[in-house]
């Protein structure tokens, strides 16, 4: 006889036995979300235990503190001209990125252009291949002729026919 469990998983889990972690009725259920950050704090906290990690960090922070702070005060000291600046720049990154789209049109329309003599002369190429093979048999048949030929196997083929039409006449 078995003694009987409180909280047994087997028989709590046995309608749906695929089902390893269910929503308790308090639902203080962790999130995926809450573990990766909970992990990546974990991680980096293990990772400044390393004097060289630590001090790297501070040198990270500092910079872009320094970074942030300037920027801050260039946009203080002029917050229209810092505006005009940007809407500057980000006029010059929309040519640019135009100028690069057209381009690229460009390429695709010569490509689509070209693609049928391409294709074209794919087939010439092929049909050329096709009648210098047969040519070539052609060659290599009469290379085999006149080998027999010379040694005496076989006796030339024109020869039979001009011999042939001699009889006849």
């Amino acid at each position: 006889m078995q003694p009987t469990l409180n909280n047994d998983p087997h028989q709590a889990n046995a309608e749906n036995p695929n089902r390893q972690f269910e929503m308790n009725e308090s639902g203080s259920n962790i999130t995926v979300m809450k573990g990766i950050l909970i992990g990546a704090a974990v991680g980096g906290l293990l990772a400044l235990l390393s004097s060289n990690a630590r001090s790297n960090t501070k040198q990270t922070f500092k910079g872009a503190k320094e970074s942030v702070s300037s920027v801050a005060q260039d946009i203080k000291s002029d917050p229209a001209g810092k505006a005009t600046q940007v809407i500057e720049q980000v006029k010059a990154a929309s040519g640019v990125i135009q100028e690069v789209a057209t381009d690229v049109q460009k390429v695709y329309e010569t490509v689509n252009e070209n693609i049928d003599s391409v294709k074209e002369d794919a087939s010439k190429i092929v049909a050329t291949a096709a009648d210098t093979k047969s040519e070539i048999q052609s060659v290599g048949e009469k290379v085999v002729e006149a080998k027999d030929v010379a040694l005496g196997k076989e006796t030339p083929k024109n020869t039979e026919n001009q011999n042939d039409q001699q009889a006849k006449s």
